[in-house]
């Protein structure tokens, strides 16, 4: 497949990403293609292979052989991309990052949590009745061969889990429902 060409779905999940750079906002969405991953950015396509060089570095190699090391901020949303002799700093953020940050006012104590992607559920730390602090690990969602765990928005007690490990999900899907805590 030619990496200018759009990608089917069907051959794939998406995983988006918002990188911001220089005051500008850079939509990416990468797509892992055999061994490599397919990048769009601007809605331009391009393959590369990474490797992961270290817990938070990454060594990518596009189609057309240049070779870029990423470095990223394990507590935070700043890259290093190092490319020749250019050191470029960027803010990469998840839509899971945003998405769960305004939902956290929306939810308050409680509430449904939805799959913000497709993948599979790969564990279920939770049964209903437990309580749960915010921040603590619901469970476990697979996309893209990358494990995201899934975490309480807030305080609250579990009262419905609606998958379980093994299953597949689709963007939207609910997952876990909290309810407040009594206080």
């Amino acid at each position: 497949m030619e990496a200018d060409r759009p990608a089917r779905r069907a051959q794939g999940s998406f995983v988006r990403f918002i990188a911001r750079h220089g005051g500008e906002e850079i939509p990416i969405e990468v797509e892992r293609h055999g061994s490599a991953y397919r990048v769009r950015m601007a809605d331009r396509w391009l393959v590369a292979d990474v490797v992961n060089a270290g817990p938070y570095l990454r060594s990518l190699r596009l189609e057309d052989g240049t070779q870029l090391t990423l470095v990223h901020d394990r507590d935070g949303t700043m890259h290093q991309i190092s490319l020749a002799d250019s050191i470029i700093h960027v803010d990469i953020t998840d839509p899971l990052s945003l998405k769960r940050k305004g939902r956290e006012d929306e939810l308050g104590a409680g509430g449904v949590i939805r799959a913000l992607m497709p993948g599979r559920i790969v564990r279920v730390m939770i049964k209903k009745g437990d309580s749960v602090r915010k921040g603590a690990s619901l469970l476990v969602l697979e996309a893209m061969k990358m494990e995201n765990e899934i975490q309480a928005l807030a305080d609250g007690v579990v009262d419905q889990v609606f998958v379980e490990a093994g299953q597949t999900v689709e963007s939207g899907t609910e997952l876990v429902h909290l309810a407040p805590l009594d206080r």
